[in-house]
């Protein structure tokens, strides 16, 4: 009987839990304390007994308690176990090595006859799946990126820590990427197998063989080797490992792009490998694909290892500059002087040449002391060998033949090709050097074409623009304020040629203080991009005056070597340092990994751009295209997430318009070169290894055996359980409530009370 009055509570071992949540219950007490003094302290007739009243007191406020009592919801819980048949724990290899297949049938398959058969003869399992982690339950599929059978060991060992096991069972090829093999083979070479290389197991550990060698067929590239970058014009080599059927002939093919550059055939070796080397000489800076690739077979069980993806960074280990002078002075000589002591660059110049009078004035070659200007091959063949030219006050009049306009058309097609060309002022330059209408002029930052006067010979400062605070080529100090007081202090030059201001496109990055054209200030230093090339004009001829004035204050000529440090840099740079410019967090991806790309707007003057639509698309392999849509930030930056489907070179192509220089372009590989799949072969002698450490309590199936685990019947574990009981919930709270509440109404109604 006062077991269901008070719902069995009190009757039998355990602890109280009081599971009621604390607001709750401080609000309760809150209201019930209101309650009682406004029940007890209310108006009442004069002349009650005060004895009532007490009466009233105590049962209001044994009442009101229990409602707390109630609402702090005591439990008893009561704890203990019960003794059952230890579990098989079963933990299945779920890494991508699992997946391959051989004559249509993967090891995978082979993992659920085993289960299948497990179950028949053991009943339920505790199954576990485990490549770089461990999971609970069996694989959905083979895809996993590592393998380490001591992690999953360990993990076993603390899940169950404490009890015994009938046994765990490993299915598994053995390919362990963890510590365990690595230093198996280690002690076993030196006799030194000890119980403590391996995990402590709270049952008998059987190791389960899936797949034999030699059952599959696997030619790949194991490795390519690149070195990650390479020098312009410089001769590299990519050395890339085959592996496969020993003593079979492999034709090795080069790609570049997925277009062939060169095959090989090797022969493998008794172990089944060989190396072969690519030589390349890459003609452009930037990043290409490469690709080192060999047939696939229908037998072959790993098609994703046939090839072998890398993107090389080409830059520029010496830049190539043709400098070309129209007669000796200041100028040229500061310019040259600066470009050999560069060792960066490699230099070509001539100046006080023989000109077409020279030839035509009867001396012999031996007679004349003016070197000959091969001008037809600088401008033909060897054109595309330079980086940079330097057009410095040269009228090319004097010195091509009749009708050799061919010759600029070629320099102007070098720029729009990707070369970069450079013209300062004087009296042989611009349009005293009967470059308007030529090829030239079209890719000039200025517009040629003055009549009357051509020059200004009135001495005046260069003035910096908004954009030349912000240009890569003009910016002398670390901040724009520091830049702006280096040009500020800079001397006067002695004059400048006149223009019809800046072409289509250009940017002004030095004006001149007084001088306009069309209400705009005349460029005295300006840049463009034309096609994939660039190129400068500065209209005069004096810079050698800012290494002097910079040395006369104690600071050196650091003035001039910076301007002409950052014009060289600019104008030959890299993809990676155009106005539209896309990067790939990394070059070479694995199949599966997002890949971050990164989008870099700036203008003319190299400031960024807000707000910029960005349109193109990621090209995959086999011609799929994924659209991209950005919009850039205040920075001039958008960014975006992609996770590339296919294996092989994607390449990466946006724009903000139609221009070449509003386009930008990258490239980045994508490999399926999971470690797992670098070898294939299963390890039976890792395993059977493994299996020899744990003595008599570790045994080793070979693949393809009867699955007979070993096991110890005689482990038991403990399963608990819990018994909760509530009090809250049981008749006697209720009674105890209604007899107080009641008492208390009873009281009141005797002393006068509503």
């Amino acid at each position: 009987m006062m077991d269901w009055w008070l719902a069995g509570f009190g009757m039998g071992q355990g602890t109280v839990d009081w599971q009621g949540e604390p607001w709750a219950i401080a609000l309760v007490g809150a209201v019930c304390l209101v309650a009682w003094a406004v029940a007890l302290f209310g108006p009442r007739p004069k002349g009650v007994r005060p004895g009532f009243r007490a009466v009233e007191g105590v049962g209001w406020t044994l009442a009101l308690l229990v409602i707390v009592f109630a609402v702090a919801e005591p439990v008893q819980v009561e704890e203990e176990g019960r003794q059952e048949a230890g579990r098989l724990v079963v933990l299945v290899d779920g890494s991508a090595s699992m997946g391959v297949h051989h004559k249509g049938v993967s090891r995978g398959a082979r993992v659920m006859e085993v289960l299948d058969e497990l179950r028949a003869d053991h009943g339920e399992l505790d199954l576990y799946t485990f490549d770089e982690a461990l999971r609970s339950g069996a694989p959905d599929t083979f895809e996993g990126r590592g393998t380490d059978l001591a992690a999953a060991l360990d993990a076993i060992a603390d899940r169950h820590l404490g009890q015994s096991l009938r046994g765990v069972v490993v299915v598994t090829d053995g390919i362990d990427l963890g510590r365990l093999r690595a230093d198996l083979a280690t002690a076993a070479s030196t006799d030194a197998l000890r119980p403590d290389l391996v995990p402590s197991l709270p049952g008998p550990l059987t190791l389960v063989q899936v797949g034999t060698s030699g059952e599959m067929e696997d030619l790949a590239v194991e490795s390519v080797v690149s070195g990650g970058f390479a020098f312009l014009r410089t001769p590299f080599t990519l050395t890339a490992v085959i592996r496969g059927a020993a003593g079979r002939s492999v034709p090795v093919s080069l790609l570049r792009e997925q277009r062939l550059v060169e095959e090989r055939t090797v022969q493998l070796d008794a172990e089944g490998r060989a190396e072969v080397r690519f030589e390349v000489t890459p003609r452009q800076a930037g990043r290409f694909a490469w690709e080192v690739s060999v047939p696939v077979s229908e037998d072959d069980a790993v098609p994703g290892n046939n090839s072998f993806p890398v993107v090389v960074r080409v830059v520029r280990e010496r830049t190539r500059v043709l400098q070309v002078s129209g007669s000796p002075s200041y100028d040229q000589k500061f310019l040259r002087l600066f470009l050999k002591e560069d060792p960066s660059v490699d230099l070509v110049s001539f100046f006080i040449l023989r000109t077409r009078e020279d030839f035509r004035s009867g001396w012999a070659p031996e007679e004349l002391s003016l070197i000959e200007f091969p001008y037809e091959r600088l401008f033909t063949e060897d054109l595309d060998t330079f980086d940079l030219v330097v057009l410095q006050n040269f009228n090319y009049r004097p010195y091509f033949s009749h009708g050799r306009d061919d010759l600029l058309l070629n320099i102007a097609q070098y720029v729009r090709n990707g070369g970069a060309l450079v013209m300062t002022g004087g009296d042989r330059s611009f349009d005293l050097g009967d470059y308007a209408r030529t090829p030239i002029a079209e890719v000039l930052p200025v517009e040629l074409g003055v009549t009357g006067v051509k020059t200004d010979e009135a001495p005046f400062r260069p003035m910096l623009t908004d954009a030349g605070t912000v240009h890569p080529l003009t910016r002398l100090g670390a901040t724009e304020e520091e830049t702006r007081d280096t040009w500020n202090r800079l001397p006067m030059m002695d004059g400048t040629n006149r223009t019809l201001g800046l072409a289509d496109e250009s940017a002004a990055l030095l004006v001149h203080p007084g001088l306009q054209i069309d209400s705009q200030p005349l460029p005295v230093l300006a840049v463009r991009e034309v096609g994939e090339g660039r190129t400068m004009a500065l209209t005069v001829d004096a810079s050698w005056r800012w290494s002097f004035s910079e040395a006369a204050e104690g600071r050196g000529n650091q003035a001039y070597l910076r301007f002409w440090k950052n014009a060289l840099r600019w104008l030959v740079a890299d993809p990676d340092d155009r106005r539209v410019v896309v990067t790939p967090s990394r070059e070479n991806v694995l199949l599966g990994d997002a890949v971050r790309l990164t989008v870099k707007v700036r203008d003319a003057g190299y400031g960024p751009v807000e707000d910029a639509r960005v349109t193109g698309a990621v090209v995959a392999p086999s011609g799929r295209s994924h659209d991209v849509e950005l919009v850039t930030e205040a920075s001039g930056e958008a960014t975006m997430m992609f996770s590339p489907e296919e294996r092989g070179a994607h390449r990466v192509q946006v724009s903000v318009g139609g221009r070449a220089a509003d386009r930008g372009e990258t490239v980045f590989a994508v490999s399926n070169r999971d470690p797992e799949l670098a070898r294939i072969e299963p390890d039976e002698t890792f395993l059977r290894t493994l299996a020899a450490v744990y003595a008599e309590r570790g045994r080793f199936i070979a693949a393809g055996s009867r699955i007979d685990p070993l096991v110890d019947d005689a482990a038991v574990r403990t399963v608990p359980e819990r018994r909760e009981k509530p009090l809250s919930t049981a008749p006697l709270v209720g009674l105890l409530f209604g007899l107080f509440a009641g008492l208390a109404w009873f009281a009141r109604r005797r002393s006068g009370g509503v």
